[in-house]
């Protein structure tokens, strides 16, 4: 059972602003212990984690497949985040199917790939699939930052507005709007526009209001 590990770092644009210096250092928090009834996984979790990718560069937003009506009432595929930080990704649709990954990093954007009752056969950013509980998703949306460098977070959305931070890539961010070039995201104490290729999380031909 592997960990996926955390990533959470901005860096404030201005000197005036380095009193709120909002970045975390980059570390993989410890592996959690499985759960009942998960013992037998005990000696796997105990294994060396896979370490995320440094960068995000080739993760870019895509156009939207064509949606059908899930179990749930909703569209598939569409895009949630991760309610906890405890989240285990299974095989299979069932309690019983063997625990492939544990993500411990809440809010991260997940997309909904299929349903069946109340398991959600999810996809994450890196292309990994599996299977998780309904009760562990969150359908207030997020984004996570992609890029080779830090990326700008501005005041406005346009790209002259003012720079008013910068992120790394693996930043998860609350979406709160997303227009044509632009995506309002909040984090930290931090509300600004991200340029809409520098984030997944959303779809390419999507407009969020």
């Amino acid at each position: 059972m592997k960990t996926v590990p955390r990533i959470d770092r901005i860096f404030l644009a201005s000197a005036s602003a380095a009193a709120f210096f909002l970045a975390a250092a980059a570390q993989t928090p410890p592996e959690p212990q499985p759960k009942p009834p998960l013992e037998a996984l005990a000696a796997e979790a105990a294994g060396p984690s896979v370490a995320a990718p440094a960068l995000y560069a080739a993760v870019q937003p895509r156009e939207r497949p064509e949606t059908r009506i899930g179990d749930s009432g909703l569209p598939v595929p569409r895009y949630v985040s991760l309610k906890s930080g405890e989240v285990y990704l299974r095989e299979g649709p069932s309690a019983g199917h063997k625990v492939e990954w544990v993500y411990v990093r809440r809010g991260l954007p997940v997309e909904v790939i299929a349903e069946y009752d109340v398991w959600r056969r999810i996809r994450d950013a890196d292309g990994i699939t599996g299977w998780v509980h309904k009760g562990m998703l969150d359908g207030r949306r997020s984004v996570l930052v992609t890029g080779e460098g830090n990326v700008a977070l501005r005041e406005g959305p346009s790209a002259d507005a003012a720079i008013i931070a910068y992120a790394e890539p693996g930043v998860v961010a609350r979406l709160k709007t997303c227009g044509s070039a632009f995506c309002e995201v909040e984090t930290k104490a931090i509300d600004a526009y991200v340029a809409r290729d520098h984030v997944w999380g959303v779809y390419a031909d999507e407009t969020v209001e």
